[in-house]
Formats: C-alpha cells, sequence, structure tokens
C-alpha cells in the first residue's frame, strides 16, 4: 500500500528580501490547488548574520480525507528530506548545503548574487567566501540546480527577488502547478501585482530556458576625455605599457577627481620613474608587476581619505540620486538623508594650514578646547540646507589642502616608500614588489588609518632583521597577510615570533 507524503519546501531568505510573502505565495498556491498547507518560520539574528528560514509543507486533501484523519506536518526541515530548496542568495544555497537540506532528490532554486555577510565585511583585508565552491558543491549535490542572478532580474522588471523566485519554481514544474495558478496568487496578493508579475515572467522564463538571448550589443563608443584631463591621458597612452594602461588610467581618474589635474601630473611622474624600473629589472618577460602594484596603491596614497575628501563625497549629486534608486524613489517623494560623522581633533588638524595643524597638536590647552567640540559624534542630515551647506563649505576648501598638515605628512610618506622601492628593485625585483603591496595596510582615515599605519611601520622595522634571509619577499607578504587578520595585530604579533625564532634555530 502506497503510503502518500508531504511536499517539503525550505527558503532561506536575508530580512528584506521578502522570504515571508515568499512563503505566503507558496502556501496560498498550495491551498488553492487541493493541498493542506503549513509554514512555520525560524528568524536569524539580524538581516545579515543570520538568514530566516522558511518552511512549507504541502500534503493533499483528498488523501486526508481517504485516511479519515488529518496530516501531523513538520515544523522545521529535515536533512536529506526537502523536495524543494529555495535560495535568495548564492551563500544562503551555501547554507543550506551545509545543513543537508539538498541531496538527489532536491531541487535548487538559487540566486548567484551576493551580499556579503558580517564576518565577510570584518577582516581587513579580502574575507570574501569563493561563491564557485558553493556551485559546485550545489550542481554535484542537487537532483536538479536552477541559478542565475535574480537580483538583478528583479532590479530590470522594478520588482522584487521575491517574485523572480515564485517565478522560477513555477519554471521548475517542481510542484504539480501551471502557471496561471502561481499568477493568480500575486493577483490576489494585491501589492504591487504589475511589478511582481514582470518580475514571475522573468523568473519563469530564466528557470525555463526560454528567456530571449541577449543581442550582442555594439560596443559603447568611447568618451572623449574632458579637455583639461585630455592631454594626461594621451601621456599616458604613449609613455607605458598598454599592459598597465587599466590600472594607470583608474589610478589617474582618481588622483584627477581627489585634487585636480596637476596633481595627476605629479602622479604620472612618479611613476615615470617607477616605470623605468620595471623595464630595466622586471626581466625578459616583463609582466609589468611593479608598475601596477605602484600605480594602484600610489593613487590610494595620494588620495586618502580626509576631511575635506569625506565632505566632498558626500554632497554629490551623483550619491543622492543613487540613493533614490537604490530605494526606488519617486520624482514627487523626498529623501532624508542622516549620516553620522565623529571627526577627532587629528582630523581637524590634518586639513589645517601645517604650522597651526602641528601647533594644535602640541598644545594640550588647544587639544582640549577644540575636544570639546569635536569629542562626541554627531549626526548631520545632508538632505537638509544646513547639513549640506555645512559639508559644502567643508569640501571648498580642496584648493588649500597642499598647504595642509596632513598633505605635507603624506607627501614625506610617499617620498620614503618610492625610495625603498627604487633602492630595492635592482637587487631583489620580487621584494620590491611586496614593498609596493604593503601598502594595502593603509586604507580609511581615524583609527583605522593608525592602526594600518602601525602594522605597516612594524613590518617595515623588523625588515632589517630577516632581510638578508632567502625568499624575504615570502616573509614580507605572510606578515602583511597576518597583518590584515585582525585589528589587534595578533596575528602579526604570531607571525614575527615565529619568523625570528626560526631565524634563530
Amino acid at each position: 500500500m502506497k503510503t502518500e507524503r508531504p511536499i517539503t519546501i525550505a527558503i532561506t531568505a536575508m530580512g528584506g528580501q521578502g522570504g515571508g510573502v515568499l512563503a505566503d505565495w507558496i502556501v496560498g498556491l498550495g491551498q488553492n490547488n487541493g493541498y493542506l498547507a503549513q509554514s512555520t518560520s525560524v528568524p536569524g539574528v539580524a538581516q545579515r548574520t543570520g538568514a530566516t528560514i522558511y518552511y512549507v509543507e504541502f500534503f493533499p486533501k483528498e488523501a486526508a480525507k481517504k485516511a479519515k484523519r488529518d496530516p501531523i506536518l513538520a515544523m522545521m526541515p529535515v536533512p536529506g528530506d526537502v523536495d524543494i530548496v529555495i535560495a535568495s542568495e548564492m551563500m544562503e544555497a551555501g547554507r543550506a548545503l551545509m545543513r543537508g537540506f539538498v541531496t538527489g532528490r532536491t531541487t535548487l532554486i538559487a540566486s548567484t548574487h551576493r551580499v556579503y555577510t558580517i564576518s565577510e565585511k570584518e577582516p581587513l583585508g579580502d574575507g570574501r567566501q569563493d561563491p564557485d565552491a558553493v556551485m559546485a558543491l550545489a550542481t554535484k549535490t542537487a537532483g536538479r540546480f536552477i541559478a542565475f542572478d535574480m537580483d538583478a532580474a528583479a532590479n530590470a522588471t522594478g520588482s522584487f527577488i521575491s517574485s523572480v523566485l515564485f517565478g522560477a519554481l513555477a519554471g521548475s514544474e517542481a510542484l504539480p502547478f501551471p502557471r496561471p495558478a502561481y499568477e493568480k496568487i500575486i493577483k490576489q496578493s494585491g501589492k504591487a501585482v504589475e511589478a511582481n508579475l514582470r518580475g514571475f515572467a522573468l523568473g519563469f522564463a530564466n528557470s525555463t530556458g526560454s528567456a530571449p538571448a541577449k543581442a550582442n550589443a555594439p560596443a559603447p563608443a568611447a568618451t572623449p576625455p574632458a579637455p583639461v584631463i585630455a592631454p594626461l591621458m594621451a601621456r599616458l597612452g604613449d609613455d607605458f605599457s598598454p599592459a598597465c594602461h587599466d590600472m594607470l588610467r583608474h589610478g589617474l581618474k582618481r588622483v584627477v577627481d581627489f585634487q585636480d589635474p596637476a596633481y595627476g601630473t605629479l602622479y604620472l611622474d612618479r611613476m615615470a620613474a617607477v616605470y623605468e624600473l620595471d623595464k630595466a629589472y622586471s626581466g625578459a618577460r616583463r609582466r609589468w608587476r611593479l608598475t601596477r602594484d605602484v600605480a594602484r596603491y600610489l593613487a590610494l596614497k595620494m588620495a586618502y581619505e580626509d576631511t575635506v575628501r569625506v565632505a566632498d563625497l558626500k554632497t554629490r549629486a551623483s550619491r543622492f540620486a543613487r540613493f533614490a534608486k537604490e530605494v526606488g524613489a519617486k520624482d514627487d517623494q523626498i529623501i532624508t538623508i542622516t549620516e553620522f560623522m565623529h571627526p577627532r581633533v587629528e582630523e581637524l588638524c590634518d586639513i589645517l594650514p601645517a604650522p597651526l595643524g602641528r601647533f594644535v597638536l602640541r598644545s594640550s590647552g588647544a587639544k582640549a578646547f577644540l575636544g570639546l567640540f569635536f569629542g562626541k559624534g554627531r549626526r548631520i542630515e545632508t538632505t537638509s540646507l544646513r547639513g549640506f551647506l555645512l559639508l559644502s563649505m567643508i569640501s571648498a576648501l580642496k584648493p588649500l589642502r597642499r598647504s595642509s598638515l596632513r598633505f605635507g605628512i603624506e607627501t614625506t610618506r610617499i617620498t620614503d616608500w618610492l625610495d625603498s622601492i627604487t633602492r630595492t628593485a635592482p637587487v631583489n625585483y620580487a621584494l620590491a614588489c611586496e614593498l609596493a603591496g604593503l601598502q594595502r595596510l593603509l586604507k580609511g582615515y581615524g583609527d583605522t588609518y593608525d592602526r594600518g599605519m602601525k602594522n605597516y611601520a612594524t613590518i617595515t622595522e623588523a625588515l632589517g632583521t630577516f632581510a638578508d634571509m632567502k625568499n624575504v619577499h615570502k616573509h614580507v607578504k605572510t606578515l602583511k597577510e597576518s597583518a590584515l587578520k585582525d585589528e589587534d595585530g595578533l596575528a602579526l604579533k604570531a607571525a614575527l615570533e615565529k619568523l625570528q625564532n626560526g631565524r634563530t634555530t
């Protein structure tokens, strides 16, 4: 005698992605089509530190009627016993795989886009997980795997990812319901019906392979550079190998945006000297590693983060337009943006004329007085006239930046850094490249920048004690990677101790 079993569906979604809406639609779908349906949810800790698991079970009403009793449906998914898993993001698919929800009997439907986790954002370096490993495991494990960028599909149709996931579920034919039954549920909801139907249709098309192939669009015509920067772009093209152009172009754009075209000229002047080193000492294969590494980190050092830069970025029209697009605001809707800012006295001194800035930092009285105004964080509404004008006034100090305390300090640091590379490249090209890459430790501003500077100084000072060791460049790389593992420098300290112990044994 055949025993009827329920259809089991697990949905893993983050807050704000409509996982609850999707679960409600699926429940309604079953109830409209002759099934008893039950849904439960186990909420995560927060929007990204933990995802909510929604669980739905279907059981045929006719089978329950024939058995003359109601089924007992489970409250949570059981590893190895889930028919359909729907994941709103690739790492949520990975979580489902880890929990054992996905097996050879499972249809796995997942969006390939990423929303990075807190644990991925916390590391000082690149803490991102590899989505390709999840893709490979999902392909191997699931009975059927449907995956595409559903977030992009939702954005393209002005809908929500829940509607695209619902469409992908319909297209998978993992449930015994026709397409109109799904569309009926969306219409019955009465909310954003047209947009959700568009998202549903694109999800359905992508899951069945019937999405129209994108025509090969003609390459967009190259936008000519602005007249003030055109000579710099021409010099870049004439004086450097094409293999370096992309990185140099990005670097040049950043430093000119930070200050002015004259600053871009200084950037190219500095890079020309590095390029000559690369030609002389990189070897016959000339992969231009030194030029590309220095091009990247020199641009970041020259376009350092200071209060003027922050104020400039926060008052740009493009930023307000991006926010409006992200929240889906209409033209007649008002958006309020509130910034939390906590500039320290040190950040104020950075943008003061160098003599005045040094005086304030040396004077405990002056620091204490300014600390009354800069000792705590504050909220500034940049969409209000008062907040916008305040930050606009600070950003207007850009022309005076060259005389500021921070500009002088950074210029000295850049000179010392480039000098160390110039001295090292003729002797040890690989080590010169690693010295260039040490600038990766320096990022942000305030306490973040200070921690990076401390780690940078620790490594460069220690270098003198092991500079004569074999494969010294590998040791520098190891120390750099250790410094990026935690804010407290514990991993760096352990790596240094290990290196020194190996030196003495």
